[in-house]
């Protein structure tokens, strides 16, 4: 018999995205991660602020910025201090695929080379994104 998930995703959308295509054929990118949280302890809800930030090497120019706002709900209604360990680096790696796929889209629809951001280990993030949750009673 299978538990049932602690969490589930409920819903994500984009709230930002920007493009700079005058990035240089061997251009070297650099990923910027900026994780943020916020749990509604009465709802037993989290929302999850997920800001991506691509940055050519080359020219210290930010090629693409992209802003995704998921929404976690517990099954229990819990308190901060127990949500699951796992909890931070997986909602990470279930909102990332959205963003990898959406740049890729964005880029691909534009008619210049494809944008294809590489699969990243999250886990590094973990602590950040705790420090950065935030609480609403």
């Amino acid at each position: 018999m299978m538990n049932k998930p602690a969490f589930k995703l409920e819903e994500y959308h984009f709230t930002k995205a920007s493009l700079d295509f005058n990035i240089p054929s061997k251009a070297e990118l650099n990923i910027v991660f900026n994780p943020r949280g916020m749990f509604n302890q009465k709802e037993a809800t989290y929302e999850l602020d997920f800001d991506v930030k691509v940055e050519c090497k080359e020219t210290s120019t930010e090629v693409i910025c992209v802003s995704c706002v998921a929404l976690f709900s517990f099954e229990d209604r819990i308190k901060i201090s127990e949500i699951p360990e796992y909890f931070y680096p997986n909602c990470l790696a279930i909102v990332f695929p959205y963003i990898r796929a959406f740049v890729s889209t964005l880029s691909l629809q534009a008619n210049v080379r494809p944008v294809v951001l590489p699969t990243v280990n999250l886990m590094g993030l973990t602590e950040s994104l705790k420090e950065k949750t935030t609480i609403v009673e």
